[in-house]
């Protein structure tokens, strides 16, 4: 009976010894014979389970993350992307180079064609240029205007942006990171007045180095 007994035993541990959580306690609950216990498997219980107490305490100190469980696993934080400005609108093909920066919001046809009329002088035209309302520029960042690249800036009338700690004086050349600027006063006013057009002729041939 001994024998079957331990027969019966090595064969129950050797199944059970394949689970995590094998336990001699919870023996009673498959096996209603009274358990005998030899000096060498009871050595081997003990033994397994002073392994089991050790590697728990391993995983209490250093808790494992599973490599393929992309709930605990780290996020990958995402590049940082560079956010862009808006970019400036406006009319014309800019193949020159030169921003025009106008006060009247909308411009009238009639100031519109003054307005080619004084580019024409100094040959350039709406392709030549980026048009733009004072409205456009101030709401958008001074990295817009930077971003467009011009060359030549000509602002006609007030200008709520950083440019215009630039002015001196109005008809007055200036320049800052090889960007000359040339600020007038606003196209209605210098419509109306000659005095004004011939001042804002002489301030264009210097701007666009044109010999008289």
């Amino acid at each position: 009976m001994r024998n079957q007994t331990k027969v019966v035993f090595r064969r129950f541990f050797d199944h059970f010894s394949l689970m995590e959580e094998m336990d001699i306690d919870k023996l009673g609950f498959f096996i209603e014979e009274d358990i005998f216990l030899i000096p060498e498997d009871a050595q081997e219980i003990l033994l397994a389970d002073k392994f089991k107490d050790f590697t728990e305490d391993i995983s209490k100190e250093n808790p494992a993350i599973p490599a393929d469980n992309p709930a605990d696993s780290p996020q990958e934080q995402p590049d940082n992307e560079t956010v862009s400005s808006p970019s400036l609108v406006y009319d014309g093909d800019f193949e020159k180079g030169l921003l025009v920066i106008h006060q009247d919001d909308p411009l009238g046809e009639e100031l519109k064609a003054f307005l080619l009329k004084i580019l024409r002088a100094v040959s350039y035209s709406l392709k030549d240029i980026a048009l733009v309302s004072a409205s456009q520029v101030a709401g958008l960042p001074p990295e817009a205007v930077q971003q467009l690249n011009p060359h030549k800036i000509l602002v006609f009338g007030r200008l709520s942006h950083p440019m215009i700690q630039l002015k001196e004086a109005n008809y007055e050349v200036t320049s800052d990171d090889e960007i000359e600027y040339l600020f007038a006063d606003s196209l209605p006013v210098i419509f109306e007045e000659q005095d004004l057009k011939k001042q804002l002729w002489k301030s264009l041939q210097a701007f666009f180095n044109i010999n008289k």
